[in-house]
């Protein structure tokens, strides 16, 4: 599967359908597609428990490897971007 192909996917994507995208990708770009939730704060400029927050209200889309939280860093660009353009 191209990066293309699996920015389009983000949206629709089921838990499980993520959780295959994350096994399937090296680990090069398992690293640019995935962060953890502190990642995903300091991109953002939002707190770790704001990230959570998004994560558990379904805002962005993870996967929980373990007791943590792997953030498809995709769903975050594509969630500012739509704050972004509503304003």
């Amino acid at each position: 599967m191209d990066k293309d192909g699996a920015k389009l996917q983000v949206a629709d994507s089921t838990e499980e359908q993520l959780l295959e995208l994350y096994l399937s990708l090296s680990n090069k770009d398992r690293a640019e597609r995935f962060g953890d939730t502190r990642h995903a704060a300091q991109l953002t400029g939002v707190s770790v428990r704001t990230i959570q927050f998004w994560i558990e209200t379904g805002m962005i889309r993870a996967i929980a490897i373990g007791n943590r939280y792997r953030v498809d860093l995709y769903s975050v660009r594509e969630y500012l971007k739509q704050h972004i353009s509503a304003r």
